[in-house]
């Protein structure tokens, strides 16, 4: 069965074509993970959901970096802070995960985890079986590093911004992954009309929609 061949009906065409482009890399050795390990990314957050308070994760140095199944505990671990507590990752804690993962496979962990929560999301609200995953593909990382990169912008060395929100930059050290990010943003979000002031394209008018992104942003404590 094709991927998101149940929401094609109720979700825009611009919407399902961006997570079929994002399942079409997501198996793909990356820059700094092999195809399998961004599976096994993808599903620990497929197989996870929001903690309970009392379970959410304070201290990541209690968990083993000792490999099962492609990824230890600890990244495991790191894994769920990102899809289900990134208010919580300061500046301390980035830097303590940057000792262990490195600033590469760090940023190219963050932009998996940020582009299928909010596919899986999307199925959680309208009721839907989250999305099975695609398969992994065989090959090593290419360990290419974007150049020209600027060290003011994010905790993580990022792309000049260069008029854009900083936002749209933050995570582009993993520069394929994070232009599927932005991919999802600008079919979930905007569509191509972001620069127009009145939308006429979605079912909420683009003030409604500004209104909800901003309230999600405060419940979620986005630093952006």
């Amino acid at each position: 069965m094709a991927p998101f061949l149940s929401l094609k009906t109720i979700v825009p065409e611009e919407v399902i074509q961006s997570f079929e482009i994002v399942w079409q890399n997501l198996g793909k050795p990356g820059a700094w993970w092999t195809g399998y390990q961004r599976i096994e990314i993808a599903k620990e957050v497929r197989n996870s959901n929001q903690p309970a308070l009392g379970e959410r994760i304070n201290d990541l140095s209690q968990y083993s970096h000792q490999e099962t199944e492609s990824l230890s505990p600890y990244v495991r671990a790191v894994i769920r802070k990102i899809a289900y507590e990134s208010s919580t990752i300061d500046r301390n804690v980035y830097q303590s995960i940057e000792e262990v993962l490195g600033q590469d496979r760090y940023a190219e962990l963050a932009a998996i985890v940020t582009q299928v929560v909010p596919i899986f999301t999307l199925a959680d609200i309208l009721g839907y079986t989250r999305e099975k995953l695609p398969t992994a593909h065989g090959g090593s990382p290419t360990k290419e590093r974007p150049e020209e990169l600027v060290n003011d912008v994010a905790f993580l060395p990022t792309f000049s911004p260069k008029g854009l929100p900083h936002v749209a930059v933050s995570l582009s050290l993993a520069q394929a992954d994070n232009a599927r990010r932005m991919l999802l943003v600008r079919s979930m979000y905007s569509g191509t009309n972001f620069g127009e002031m009145v939308w006429d394209h979605r079912s909420l008018s683009r003030q409604q929609i500004e209104l909800v992104a901003a309230r999600t942003s405060s419940i979620n404590e986005c630093f952006y």
